[in-house]
């Protein structure tokens, strides 16, 4: 388990959808969320940008007071009969990412309380698009894909599934990049003059990129997508 204080990091955050962002209205009761493609930060109701964006100053996460990031291991008993030990063997990583931050707007009210804990995804006739399919891009500036919220009931093996969240050191030059992170968790710290800090919590268990945090090739790499290899 690593933590870090806010003054020693930065904290950004996309969907892991191309051309797709998380849109909703705040403030309305009920399910307001939605995947709108091409949209900009300058746009009313935009919650969480397009992966595409990268680290940016439109994908900051402002506020953060704490940062905690725990690597791990899923592992998995197995018995052998007539064998005195068992076998335990890994499974898959699992990493878990708890930010807590001031309190100063709704967003992960309206992402954990609605449907927006997994993410966006494409479809087109109704089939999820890979991002790996010629034309993906171009897609979006037609009608070709429709954008849709990961409702949690759809299947989770597509490599647009969740969000995808940057920490950037910034006494170093490295950029862990934490890829298709659900939220599982969200608390807010009240008291008797109101509420102060939220704290979120996600998961992944897709291995994360440390990448630098200057250059070409490291903006190239955390705006790039994850391969289904990776899933």
């Amino acid at each position: 388990m690593v933590y870090f204080l806010g003054k020693d990091v930065t904290v950004h955050w996309t969907t892991e959808a191309s051309g797709l962002s998380l849109s909703g209205a705040i403030g309305v009761s009920g399910d307001s969320l939605s995947a709108v493609k091409g949209a900009d930060s300058d746009d009313t109701g935009i919650l969480v940008l397009e992966r595409d964006d990268g680290i940016h100053s439109s994908t900051l996460l402002s506020d953060v007071t704490g940062v905690d990031f725990a690597p791990g291991a899923m592992n998995e008993d197995i018995s052998y009969m007539g064998k005195n030990t068992n076998l335990s063997a890994q499974i898959k990583h699992e990493f878990s990412l708890s930010i807590t931050k001031k309190k100063n707007d709704t967003v992960w009210d309206q992402i954990y309380n609605q449907r927006g804990r997994d993410g966006v995804y494409a479809t087109s006739g109704g089939s999820i698009v890979d991002e790996s399919v010629p034309g993906y891009i171009d897609g979006f500036a037609g009608t070709g894909y429709t954008g849709n919220v990961h409702d949690g009931l759809t299947t989770s093996r597509i490599n647009t599934f969740g969000y995808r969240l940057y920490l950037t050191i910034k006494e170093g030059d490295e950029v862990f990049v934490i890829r298709n992170c659900c939220m599982t968790g969200h608390t807010v710290t009240l008291n008797a003059d109101g509420t102060q800090e939220e704290t979120a919590e996600f998961y992944s268990y897709v291995d994360p990129l440390i990448v630098a945090s200057g250059g070409a090739y490291g903006a190239q790499t955390v705006t790039s997508g994850t391969t289904m290899a990776d899933i």
